[in-house]
């Protein structure tokens, strides 16, 4: 789950870790797809989580481009997020991003659980 200026969202990733490397799919979608909000258009998205762990902190980088089949097909989104609040199961961070229809995110956050 989680939360930015646009409204909330929920997340499904699907990830693979090789050494210190994470990988894989992440899905997106409003947490309310009803509500008539930019949130409820620009955060059906399907895309990309890829990330470094190194000296206990956790950097991801999510993708969600352009195009495609979703409800806004011409607006792409990108988040970037550092943290060391993890545990078993677990990940919460802090994150900031762009979409290319809305402009600048600066106060996202969001909790991932296995």
């Amino acid at each position: 789950m989680g939360t930015d200026a646009q409204g909330a969202e929920t997340f499904r990733w699907t990830v693979t870790q090789t050494g210190n490397q994470i990988t894989g799919t992440a899905v997106m979608n409003s947490a309310n797809p009803t509500d008539g909000s930019c949130g409820s258009c620009h955060k059906q998205k399907n895309g990309t989580v890829s990330g470094t762990l190194s000296g206990g902190a956790l950097t991801l980088a999510l993708d969600f481009p352009s195009g495609g089949t979703d409800i806004t097909p011409l607006c792409g989104l990108t988040m970037n997020a550092t943290t060391s609040d993890m545990a078993s199961g677990r990940i919460a961070a802090a994150y900031t991003g762009t979409t290319t229809c809305e402009g600048a995110i600066t106060d996202g956050s969001l909790v991932v659980v296995r």
